[in-house]
């Protein structure tokens, strides 16, 4: 979600046809979903919304749009809600109307908004794209953030606005971790129907905004932790990431990335830890794995396929070292997840 400011959002105007507006069809069965029903010229798909527990929704596009779509709606809730979107494919665009600030919902992205009161907010779709993303609607109290103790440890703007004395809206974006992306894709694939159905979604909402919140608490904590460090030495411990990041298949030694981020052995260890919250190659493997559960998604992998690809010569030890991670072999998490 890029955040654009004092940029309105304007539908350009086509003589004969004007944007088409959304409605909704309610079902008042708890353990199925509400379905949102747009112009039914204007895409194909569904847009569904699960009423999961007192203060948390999960409304779910899986949509392919084929014209340009505007909806416009009046909130009147004053209560403080957190919005929390997790983007697979397409863009969304959206503003509130009498906000200066536009905000674009991109695939790969995961983007947190808080709005304190209601008012009139404008969505946009636009033409010939697909659309799959899942959007969780959570008030504060739903997730623990009504005690003082659990906002504390959020970043300051963010406990500015939950707390309601920042006013204007806050938001936030960044990239989804392959574990993030993993997640999401279950969620989509759930297979099951009625109240198993609805407690499985119920689970991986929960679970995704638990990812959310430790990605947010840990970059937030690396910011702290590297007070110690001056600007520079935290620029190229964060390039020793990205570097062993990107040869996950070959990575360097310690040596080998101390000497290519110019820092002395000592200093990278020491240096990664404050940072990151924990060693060089801790945080390899933890990226290894998340990588192995998107890849063993995949239609058609194998399981040898997917250990050479995060970097493990033999199909055996990786099978050990992933179900030590997450109590399960390579082998049935497929079979529970395909």
């Amino acid at each position: 979600m890029k955040s654009h400011h004092s940029t309105p959002v304007h539908t350009k105007p086509v003589e004969g046809l004007r944007p088409k507006l959304a409605t909704a069809s309610l079902t008042p069965n708890i353990n199925q979903a509400e379905v949102i029903k747009l112009p039914s010229t204007a895409y194909s798909g569904s847009i569904r919304k699960w009423q999961l527990r007192p203060g948390l929704e999960l409304v779910i596009h899986e949509v392919g749009i084929r014209e340009k779509i505007v909806i416009e709606r009046d909130t009147s809730s004053q209560k403080t809600q957190l919005g929390l979107s997790f983007c697979l494919a397409g863009q969304i665009r959206g503003m509130g109307l009498n906000a200066e600030q536009a905000l674009q919902f991109e695939a790969g992205q995961v983007s947190l908004g808080v709005i304190n009161g209601g008012g009139k907010r404008r969505v946009e779709y636009a033409e010939k794209q697909h659309i799959s993303l899942v959007h969780c609607h959570i008030q504060p109290e739903a997730i623990g953030l009504s005690s003082q103790d659990s906002v504390d440890q959020l970043p300051q703007p963010l406990q500015k606005a939950i707390s309601g004395r920042d006013r204007p809206s806050y938001f936030q974006s960044a990239s989804m971790t392959p574990l993030m992306t993993a997640t999401v894709r279950q969620l989509l694939q759930c297979p099951y129907q009625g109240l198993s159905q609805r407690l499985y979604i119920e689970s991986k909402t929960l679970e995704l905004i638990g990812l959310y919140f430790d990605q947010l608490l840990s970059n937030n904590r690396s910011q702290h932790q590297g007070a110690g460090l001056n600007r520079e030495e935290v620029d190229r411990i964060h390039y020793a990431r990205d570097i062993i990041l990107s040869q996950i298949e070959n990575p360097p030694t310690l040596l080998e990335l101390a000497h290519r981020v110019g820092l002395n052995d000592r200093k990278l260890k020491q240096g990664f830890r404050q940072v990151f919250g924990t060693t060089v190659f801790s945080y390899l493997h933890q990226h290894r794995m998340e990588q192995a559960q998107q890849l063993l998604l995949m239609p058609g992998v194998t399981i040898a396929g997917v250990a050479q690809a995060v970097g493990y010569r033999s199909p055996e030890a990786f099978s050990v070292s992933f179900r030590r991670t997450f109590a399960i072999s390579p082998k049935a998490y497929q079979l529970r997840n395909g």
